[in-house]
């Protein structure tokens, strides 16, 4: 009697704790502005996020979610432990239709208990208050009656809510895909395009809310999709940064994940051949080349350019830059490579590779046309010889290092051959060397062209694409960059935190694409997210700056130089010149003198018989 008696008082406590809140007093947005959320003291947790998505993402490794990449999620929706609702800081009105958001974004506004049947029933009773509050309503409970969570409860919450809209979009996405031939079911998508439907549905719910977005999604139109979230919304002006940013973001994790790049870039493997390595490791490396060949057109007359080498004891050359111009010249020459075995001097083989591959007589472009200069190198142990010096001269001759360590590498040597650590990739097998096959291809096709400071790039752009380069600049100094359209129309976005700055991602931005002659000042100065590096010459600590050209014409052709400078004596800013506008009067009489001039013209042919 006694457990029957408590059983019913937890189910009623459980429905009294559990039943809709009910606001006490109406909730005035005057009250918030300036504010962010209600309640404005409710703070995220900062998740490690990168500046850039260009690479994508791997298609593998996570366990908690294997469908999609859950960091990237994160990533745009923050993470809390209490509940909040976000408000319009100008207005202080909630912003759409938010209800009360814990965890992961987990907004509880569109939520009911059918959503997390599969979660504990004292959790699921903390947060049923919540469910179904949107808007001022939510704001209110937020407010008057807080909601606080364990990081344990968050993180249930947040996983139990991901893992419902996976299930929900995958059954609508194989529902219509039916109609359509050659479309791909759900679960068979690459892991970056899988993760980017389920982050729009994430944010905005329900499937016809995107309409475009999705009829282009179940037809497979991945080009489509890709233009359809870079101009989601018909007046961004209008929208939030953060959302315009989040649909580049989608947008560059499709992109990266199809492994398609058309732009021209300066590759070379060196790849370890010694004897720790085994036969069929060794075939999966050259298999590896083979793989991010085939994710690059064949070379025309501007294409991507791919040299080859190994070392062990020794250095070998197979092929150079200039070597082959089709995938299926690259493809055999790899073919006939053999295993050599032997020690492991890395060191040597940077030193040696440099004055081998990197030339131009070899096939490497002039420093002047701007191609980047990549590196990526394979290796499975520790180095015999030191690698610090011949890597830092790789890396001074503007020549971009990726390191990748797989099984046995030593971390410190990889580091110091690397161009930064976010260049280190730590693969446990050769066979993980395909998990990584889109995120390096993406990494090294928009890799930013690292220039030296006074060195003078000519080259083109096409419209919708983008140039990018990167600066070392002193802590202390500023960077002036010049750019000058030689034909077309330019317009520059800098940064100092994301290598591929854009409209809604920069610190410093040149929009006048009428203007011939563009001069940006950026400061160097060391913003929360960065990290200096020591300048060999004064042991100063060194930034990079980063930059980027597109067009709004067809294509344009442009000139591009950049140069410490003292903040005294040039200041952060730019010298664009706003046109003045036509007045009206200048337009009626304008008008006016074409109107007249005509009228004597037709005068003119009449009295000649014309």
């Amino acid at each position: 009697m006694l457990v029957r008696f408590l059983s019913l008082l937890v189910i009623v406590l459980g429905t009294v704790y559990s039943e809709q809140y009910k606001c006490k007093r109406a909730y005035k947005p005057s009250d918030y502005t300036g504010k962010l959320r209600v309640p404005s003291d409710c703070v995220f947790e900062q998740s490690p996020c990168p500046k850039s998505w260009k690479k994508g993402i791997p298609e593998g490794g996570e366990t908690s979610m294997p469908m999609i990449d859950r960091k990237f999620l994160i990533c745009h929706e923050g993470f809390s432990l209490c509940g909040y609702v976000p408000i319009d800081p100008e207005s202080g009105k909630v912003l759409g239709q938010s209800g009360v958001t814990v965890g992961g974004g987990v907004d509880f506004g569109s939520k009911s208990r059918e959503d997390f049947k599969s979660l504990s029933r004292t959790l699921v009773d903390k947060v049923e208050p919540y469910f179904d509050l949107t808007e001022h309503h939510a704001a209110c409970a937020a407010f008057e009656r807080p909601l606080r969570l364990t990081w344990l409860e968050a993180n249930t919450l947040t996983d139990a809510d991901i893992k419902y809209t996976t299930n929900k979009i995958s059954k609508e996405y194989n529902k219509a895909i039916e109609k359509h031939k050659n479309t791909l079911p759900f679960a068979s998508l690459p892991r970056g395009i899988r993760t980017a439907i389920i982050s729009v549905a994430y944010q905005f719910g329900e499937t016809p809310k995107f309409p475009k977005f999705w009829g282009n999604v179940t037809k497979n139109d991945w080009d489509k999709a890709i233009k359809e979230l870079r101009k989601f919304y018909k007046e961004p002006d209008n929208q939030q940064r953060g959302d315009l940013k989040r649909r580049n973001n989608e947008a560059d994790i499709i992109e990266a994940t199809l492994v398609k790049c058309n732009r021209s870039v300066d590759v070379v493997f060196l790849i370890d051949e010694s004897g720790s390595v085994s036969r069929r490791d060794f075939q999966e490396s050259l298999d590896f080349v083979k793989t991010m060949i085939k994710a690059f057109p064949d070379q025309k007359k501007d294409g991507t350019r791919f040299g080859l080498s190994t070392f062990s004891s020794s250095y070998r050359s197979h092929f150079y830059l200039s070597s082959y111009t089709k995938q299926s010249d690259y493809l055999s020459a790899i073919g006939r490579v053999f295993f050599a075995r032997g020690g492991t001097n890395l060191g040597r083989a940077l030193e040696e590779i440099l004055t081998d591959q990197f030339t131009e007589e070899r096939g490497l472009r002039p420093e002047i046309d701007g191609v980047p200069r990549v590196l990526i190198v394979l290796t499975d142990g520790q180095s015999d010889d030191s690698v610090s010096i011949p890597a830092k001269n790789v890396r001074d001759e503007n020549i971009v290092v990726y390191a990748i360590g797989i099984s046995n590498y030593n971390l410190r040597q990889l580091q110091e051959i690397a161009s930064s650590d976010s260049h280190v990739y730590k693969l446990s097998t050769f066979s993980q060397l395909e998990i990584f096959i889109s995120t390096l291809t993406s990494s090294a096709c928009y890799e930013p062209r690292p220039v030296s400071l006074n060195e003078t790039i000519i080259t083109n752009v096409a419209k919708d694409k983008y140039q990018y380069f990167s600066y070392k600049v002193k802590e202390s100094s500023n960077l002036e960059i010049s750019v000058a359209d030689l034909s077309g129309s330019t317009l520059v976005y800098v940064s100092r935190t994301n290598p591929h700055p854009y409209k809604y991602d920069n610190d410093i931005s040149f929009d006048l694409s009428q203007q011939k002659k563009k001069i940006i000042v950026i400061s160097a100065r060391p913003t929360p997210d960065t990290k200096g590096k020591r300048s060999t010459d004064d042991d100063e600590l060194t930034r990079q700056i980063y930059a980027s050209v597109t067009t709004v014409t067809d294509s344009a052709r442009f000139k591009i130089e950049a140069n410490e400078c003292n903040p005294l004596n040039c200041t952060e800013g730019t010298n664009e010149m706003p046109i003045p506008p036509i007045s009206s009067g200048g337009i009626v009489a304008a008008t006016k003198f074409v109107v007249v001039g005509f009228v004597i013209f037709m005068m003119f042919f009449k009295s000649h018989g014309i």
